[in-house]
């Protein structure tokens, strides 16, 4: 199961990236962009249910072995972030599209909003799955997570 780690990053950015390839159509921007953060919500809930009945999930990108490779490590704690986080981003995206509507101003350039609200969504995500060797002390039986140290 660690092969959904990384799609919880890959699909806000293959979103971004199809939201870009399509500027000035700004229905097709917010249906990417809303099937996109529905993917992360619901990877969120299938990494939360995976998390606690295997353990924590943990992955060495590009097989890289800490220090030189980044892992990227999935508990309980970020997976609830995790979701928690793509809720409320899915939450003010709904609410961003309703207040676009409301203001009634279909010239104004809005084609990167979208995909710029993606990468920073990735970005967030990221950053409750990077496993960083600073979890780690210096005695190695102590590390919490093997793979980083």
């Amino acid at each position: 199961m660690t092969v959904l780690v990384p799609l919880v990053v890959l699909l806000p950015l293959v979103g971004a990236a199809l939201a870009l390839a399509v500027p000035g159509r700004r229905r097709l921007q917010q249906g990417i962009t809303l099937v996109a953060l529905g993917g992360v919500v619901a990877l969120g809930g299938i990494l939360m249910v995976v998390v606690n009945s295997q353990g924590t999930l943990v992955m060495e990108v590009g097989g890289w072995a800490a220090p030189f490779g980044i892992a990227l490590v999935v508990d309980r704690v970020s997976a609830l972030m995790l979701t928690v986080s793509a809720v409320v981003l899915l939450a003010v995206f709904i609410f961003s599209t309703g207040q676009r509507l409301a203001d009634g101003d279909e010239d104004a350039p809005v084609s990167i909003y979208y995909p710029t609200y993606l990468v920073l969504g990735a970005g967030v995500f990221n950053a409750f799955i990077a496993g960083t060797s600073s979890i780690c002390t210096w005695d190695s039986r102590s590390c919490l997570w093997p793979a980083t140290c």
